[in-house]
């Protein structure tokens, strides 16, 4: 008789069971995915197309499914689409996610993907997993606030077009100097972004030098010097060796002839210093303001730099101006009464000097001991000391950097990149007391811009195809007569040329196919503003007539584009019916009296177009209006898609416009 309970009395039983446990496997799995999140948004948003259909929309129900895009080029695999399922449906603009239409881009879904922009694990099928919140997937999805920072991978170059939080944040990391302490991609170190240092003991006060390092923006708020956090030991040791930088030929001048004052004032203000200098937080961002220069600078320096500020420092962009020299003293008595501070005080700046470490070789060498550790050569320039190497680490790759190698210390901040980073740039020694990045005291919008333009910096590949051209920014370098007169004046300080130059005043590239020739020449005899609401003004250089041909002569002959003819009219006057018509247009269809004003009616926002004809070139008014954008990208001027017949009626109405009263003879 066999024992009952013997294994081969078992096993009918344990197959039983076995059997019973698959059937139920089989059995769940089917219902497990029947449930899953895709397949309920799936549903709804076929609910929700039924409803868009019946409102006769095109917007069609599908069958439930994974959906995704591949791209092998991109090794990109996003299954993204399979919940969000109106990205490419302008009829569903406004709807609920996750079925919302996507914004208007210039790139298409299917050919760059959604991870590419978004990041997020792009072959997830739940919101959690495609989101990227999981505690080992390294790259999860960027917060809108940050998404502009995507653009940047394959946009290398300084401008992105939409993308105004990137374009900013590459502007303020070249503006502060990260790149004298950080190799970064794609920033080159160009001149420094800090005055020379070189002679600065004949220029600057003692007690404002000392004061200058203990707090920068203390004197002046908008400034990018940073914080070092110095000690009063410290700074009264880097005082004494920067006021041991002296230029020999520079009379270091405490006294100035103040009877002056009322004759500078007058040529101050022809100079229109403040078009480029602020006085008390007002005027022009160009150059440094000037609201307490008098306490900052010694007079002696002062009228050297007037006189000839190339003299002093060869890259500076400060124009020379055609000053003689009773003029010149004059300024600097205007200087150093309008613009004193009251808060140096002569004797307290000599107690200061006298209790600075004396100037042995010993403390010279301590001094610039301290100048190279704390890396100042990495926006400043000082004849011989030597420029550091990078001091904080290569940024390379920073845009996603695995979180697992970053320090978070103790400090409360959610653990991810962007967090990290922003938390880095506003408060630095929040890492460590001991660290050698400093305080620059950037403002929450500042530091954001500044994120977003380190998350671009990914070490990702992409095809040549994917990556934007970008038109690199040529050499310009006149020769000759009109080369020096570039130089001189410091024109490209302000103006741009064939893409090189500054932003804060017209391009000039084709001036000799914009302006008459007769108005330029008047406009350098005495420059006027064409927008009122501007501070940047052009200034008074005090060209001579020689001069002024010159670059006169030079922007009709190189400075042209042979498409846009002179005359778009015979002898430049158009029929009375093109002028009526083209009043209409002006005043009626198009509004343009909303930006512009005509005989002090009108808007702000662009300039005045009284005379506009006696100005510019009427072949040039039709290009303009037919293009605003082909000659200023970011001009706020709508292109209404004109045809040849509104444009030169709108042309012909402009042309008719005479000057302003009292600005006749300009």
């Amino acid at each position: 008789m066999s024992d009952s309970n013997s294994p081969m009395r078992r096993m009918p039983l344990l197959f039983c069971l076995a059997s019973a446990a698959l059937l139920v496997v089989y059995a769940v799995a089917p219902m497990r995915d029947y449930f899953r999140e895709w397949r309920r948004f799936q549903k709804d948003y076929n609910r929700l197309a039924d409803e868009k259909l019946r409102q006769n929309m095109p917007v069609r129900p599908g069958p439930i499914g994974i959906r995704q895009i591949w791209i092998r080029e991109l090794d990109v695999v996003d299954r993204c689409v399979t919940c969000h399922l109106g990205v490419e449906n302008r009829f569903l603009r406004g709807a609920p996610q996750p079925f919302g239409f996507h914004p208007v881009t210039p790139h298409n879904t299917r050919d760059i993907g959604c991870t590419i922009c978004h990041r997020g694990q792009g072959a997830a099928t739940t919101v959690h997993g495609a989101h990227g919140r999981l505690k080992w997937w390294e790259d999860p999805m960027l917060p809108g606030r940050y998404l502009q920072a995507s653009c940047g991978q394959c946009h290398k170059g300084s401008e992105v077009p939409e993308a105004w939080l990137l374009n900013d944040g590459r502007t303020l990391i070249q503006a502060a100097g990260c790149i004298g302490c950080h190799k970064i991609p794609g920033y080159e170190r160009r001149d420094p972004i800090g005055p020379v240092l070189d002679g600065i003991g004949s220029k600057v006060r003692g007690l404002w030098l000392f004061r200058w390092l203990k707090d920068p923006k203390s004197y002046l708020e908008r400034t990018f010097m940073p914080n070092f956090q110095l000690s009063d030991e410290q700074a009264r040791l880097l005082t004494a060796f920067l006021l041991a930088q002296k230029f020999a030929a520079v009379e270091v001048s405490e006294t100035t002839d103040h009877s002056l004052a009322d004759q500078g004032q007058i040529r101050y203000r022809e100079a229109r210093c403040i078009s480029c200098h602020a006085q008390g937080g007002r005027g022009g961002t160009f150059g440094p303001d000037l609201g307490k220069v008098g306490g900052k600078v010694r007079f002696g320096w002062l009228e050297s730099w007037l006189r000839n500020p190339k003299a002093l420092f060869p890259r500076t962009r400060m124009p020379q101006f055609s000053f003689p020299d009773k003029d010149i003293r004059a300024v600097v008595a205007y200087m150093a009464s309008e613009f004193a501070d009251p808060s140096i005080d002569g004797r307290e700046d000599e107690q200061l000097v006298r209790s600075l470490p004396p100037a042995t070789r010993e403390n010279l060498a301590a001094g610039r001991k301290l100048y190279q550790r704390l890396g100042c050569g990495g926006c400043h320039r000082l004849k011989g000391v030597e420029e550091p190497v990078e001091l904080g680490p290569d940024l390379a790759g920073i845009g996603n950097k695995d979180v697992d190698r970053l320090d978070f210390g103790n400090l409360p901040v959610d653990r991810n990149l962007w967090s990290w980073l922003f938390t880095k740039i506003q408060t630095p020694r929040a890492f460590g007391k001991t660290l050698k990045m400093p305080d620059f005291h950037f403002s929450e919008e500042q530091g954001r811009e500044i994120v977003v333009a380190l998350l671009s910096l990914t070490d990702k590949r992409f095809p040549a195809r994917y990556l934007a051209s970008e038109q690199q920014a040529g050499p310009f370098r006149p020769q000759g007569e009109f080369g020096r007169l570039m130089a001189k004046y410091e024109c490209l300080s302000c103006h741009r040329i064939q893409r090189e130059g500054g932003k804060i005043a017209p391009d000039l590239s084709i001036i000799g196919s914009q302006a008459k020739p007769q108005w330029i020449a008047s406009y350098f005899r005495l420059p006027y503003s064409l927008r009122p609401i501007l501070t940047e003004r052009m200034p008074l250089l005090g060209m001579s007539g020689q001069e002024i041909q010159t670059a006169v002569g030079y922007f009709q002959t190189v400075l042209l584009d042979d498409s846009i003819p002179q005359q778009l009219f015979p002898r430049d006057r158009p029929e009375a019916q093109e002028i009526a018509r083209g009043k209409e247009l002006y005043f009626n269809r198009y509004g343009c009296q909303a930006c512009h004003q005509v005989n002090v009616a009108g808007g702000y926002v662009g300039p005045a177009l009284d005379g506009v004809g006696s100005r510019l070139f009427s072949g040039y008014i039709f290009a303009y209006l037919k293009n605003p954008q082909r000659f200023k990208p970011a001009v706020p001027e709508p292109n209404y898609n004109l045809n040849d017949s509104d444009a030169a009626a709108l042309a012909a109405y402009l042309v008719s416009l005479p000057p302003a009263k009292g600005t006749e003879g300009r």
